[in-house]
């Protein structure tokens, strides 16, 4: 096996002659667990052999970009032959077609070894809201993968292919990739046809990339963008001017939130408040160190526009996509308790897509007028600067710590989620692209740790201190990640710069690129069989 899976390094293994795509996948496929919950379904190792076979005997010469490359596509992703669920059982379909981008990399030579789990109907940021199971954390099985993207950011991390897609409505191509260690590539809204893929919100999805650095990232990226076409509704025309203006070094200006945005409270304590704070300012100052000169501006417009896609009549758009579905078989709409109660769903899912029912025609367009304003707003300040730094996430939490709120029969509520979007609900809404990178590692602080006693720990610090202890390493080792946001079809320069920064971070990818090993905690999981 290659030291890593980077495009680079499996390519020159391939160069050699050191390594073929049928040995790769003889040596990687048993390394893949097809209970944990990382995968709903995967290719046969038979189909797969077959597919490397089929690769090898195209002449070196006349090889494509992603020839020989393993990937994984988020199970509400079409892939032709393999069951769509979005992560809903009464939901499956089989598709006769991949999605144009799938079919893009399948033309490009990447070889697809399965469909990865997610959040039910793309509806979350956790990986928790599925009924197969949650995807381990590559770092750690007791923290929460992320999601939607759960499964293809967690199986990039684990090292199980070089990339993965995923979609993005909220931050589901970013989350995954900061608790996972890798790089997160949302592009700008409709770079690449979302046709052939399970709508959460049509107007906002995107196909996203998961992989070990930025290059491979963008690279998937092209390939994908090149499917497009004008006829497919789910396709932009690129603004081509600005996509061909490249980041060749030199100073550029960027701005964070503002500090009352920068709430790193939760249940690690203030310990752990503390050491993200401290590792948020170093990616400022190495952010500094590759020419970005720090501008203050007014962060408010970026944060009243991320409570717009699940506080106001945006939700609706959640429904719609999936209407026909939970419209089946009824004389008329369901009501809001039906919605809540539906068995199909997954009880914080049937919440979320209740509170649709309530708004109105009129109550869509009073939103859109509000976005409106507020994309105005926000321009004015993005034109004081070339791109945003934010934390990815402001806290890293438990599977444990989620269900306690969400899987909750009394009362669901879903606060901790919320928070995981302050800084990724904005983006497609404000229609701009970002990349989420790797910026450090940390050691989890025991509660109190550094504080010499003066604060008490509150009542949920003590229980993940309990919860950590009695189930392993009571200080696990975790990635911090950043992302980048710029405006639309900025893709290309933002990447550059993105690429530079995580250069310098010196880390890589998973648990591995990041010089830990690997703690899978003592986690009951809910295995599940795949789909068959």
């Amino acid at each position: 096996m290659p030291d890593s899976f980077t495009f680079f390094s499996l390519h020159s293994s391939y160069n050699s002659g050191s390594l073929t795509p049928s040995n790769l996948i003889n040596e990687l496929y048993p390394s893949i667990n097809p209970r944990d919950g990382t995968f709903v379904s995967l290719a046969s190792l038979e189909d797969l052999l077959s597919r490397c076979r089929e690769l090898e005997a195209v002449h070196a010469a006349d090889r494509p970009p992603l020839w020989g490359i393993p990937f994984a596509v988020k199970d509400n992703i079409d892939v032709a032959g393999f069951k769509t669920t979005a992560a809903c059982k009464d939901f499956t379909y089989e598709p006769e077609d991949s999605a144009p981008a799938v079919q893009a990399l399948l033309n490009a030579g990447a070889i697809f070894v399965g469909k990865t789990n997610m959040d039910q109907f793309a509806a979350g940021l956790v990986g928790t809201r599925t009924p197969y199971g949650t995807a381990p954390n590559a770092f750690d099985a007791r923290f929460i993968p992320g999601g939607s993207s759960s499964g293809s950011g967690a199986a990039v991390g684990a090292g199980l292919v070089s990339f993965a897609l995923g979609t993005d409505t909220a931050g589901s191509g970013r989350i995954p990739a900061g608790f996972n260690g890798c790089v997160g590539l949302k592009a700008t809204v409709g770079r690449v046809s979302t046709t052939g893929v399970v709508p959460a919100c049509a107007s906002l999805d995107c196909l996203t990339c998961f992989a070990t650095n930025v290059r491979d990232a963008a690279t998937v990226m092209q390939v994908m963008q090149e499917a497009g076409s004008l006829e497919d509704p789910n396709w932009r025309v690129p603004d081509q001017y600005t996509m061909d203006q490249q980041y060749v070094g030199g100073g550029f200006a960027f701005a964070i939130p503002n500090a009352e945005f920068l709430d790193f409270s939760g249940p690690g304590g203030p310990a752990l408040e503390a050491k993200l704070k401290v590792m948020f300012q170093e990616a400022v100052t190495s952010l500094k160190a590759q020419g970005g000169q720090q501008v203050d501006i007014d962060f408010s417009p970026f944060a009243i526009t991320a409570k717009l896609l699940y506080e106001s009549a945006f939700v609706a758009e959640r429904y719609s996509g999936i209407r026909a579905f939970l419209d089946k078989d009824k004389t008329e709409p369901p009501s809001a308790a039906e919605v809540a109660h539906d068995p199909r769903l997954e009880g914080v899912i049937g919440a979320i897509l209740s509170g649709a029912v309530k708004y109105s025609a009129t109550d869509v367009y009073d939103g859109n007028v509000k976005l409106k304003e507020l994309k105005a707003r926000a321009r004015t300040q993005m034109a004081k600067v070339d791109l945003l730094l934010v934390p990815t996430a402001l806290h890293h939490y438990t599977v444990q710590e989620i269900e306690a709120e969400e899987k909750n029969n009394d009362t669901i509520t879903w606060t901790r989620n919320a928070k995981l979007g302050r800084f990724t609900n904005f983006v497609n809404l404000l229609d701009m692209c970002a990349v989420s990178v790797p910026s450090a590692v940390y050691r989890h602080p025991q509660i109190g740790e550094g504080l010499m006693g003066q604060l008490c720990p509150s009542e949920e610090s003590a229980r993940r201190q309990a919860h950590l202890e009695q189930t392993g390493n009571p200080q696990p080792e975790l990635p911090f990640g950043v992302t980048m946001i710029a405006a639309a079809w900025r893709d290309d320069w933002l990447c550059e710069i993105a690429s530079r920064f995580h250069a310098a971070s010196g880390l890589g990818c998973g648990p591995t690129g990041h010089g830990v090993g690997l703690h899978q905690g003592k986690l009951a999981n809910g295995h599940v069989d795949l789909e068959e």
